[in-house]
């Protein structure tokens, strides 16, 4: 297992290249082929948009991506950047969102009764790699890909 340090990161796109790209994409078990970087779906602009399973091609509102990842700069206080990650979940019709600066890494989960997000991870960037395997519990590949079959054998 590689390891990652905050502290490499000096601005937003180390934070996209060093941690997500090089790092965490890879640990949580995607291949470059499972995301794509600065997406444009009309007003809205994505550092990245995941798929634990691929449908192409990717209709709004229809079948969901995995995952949004928001990078931000790591001076910036993430609490001010929760409000765009939101509309870009309920928008989008994704169930899980990233928000990180490097500094701090939290996940957010789309609540359908309320609409809106709650927060449920977060640690310090210092510690992604001592908790990297709880965090692939909740947004990694494989688990992505269990929950999106258990969600329609619901139905």
């Amino acid at each position: 297992m590689s390891k990652f340090d905050p502290n490499f990161c000096r601005n937003e796109s180390e934070v996209e290249s060093k941690l997500i790209v090089q790092y965490l994409l890879p640990e949580i078990g995607y291949s470059h082929d499972d995301w794509h970087q600065q997406i444009a779906f009309g007003s809205i602009r994505l550092d990245f948009l995941v798929f634990a399973s691929r449908h192409i091609p990717y209709r709004l509102g229809k079948t969901s991506p995995g995952l949004i990842i928001e990078t931000k700069h790591p001076n910036k206080n993430l609490d001010h950047w929760v409000t765009q990650l939101k509309n870009y979940m309920l928008k989008l019709n994704v169930e899980y969102g990233l928000l990180t600066n490097a500094k701090e890494l939290r996940i957010y989960k789309r609540n359908k009764l309320m609409k809106d997000i709650e927060i449920v991870f977060q640690c310090p960037g210092n510690e992604i790699t001592a908790k990297i395997d709880e965090i692939s519990s909740i947004i990694g590949k494989e688990n992505l890909i269990k929950k999106q079959t258990e969600i329609k054998i619901e139905f």
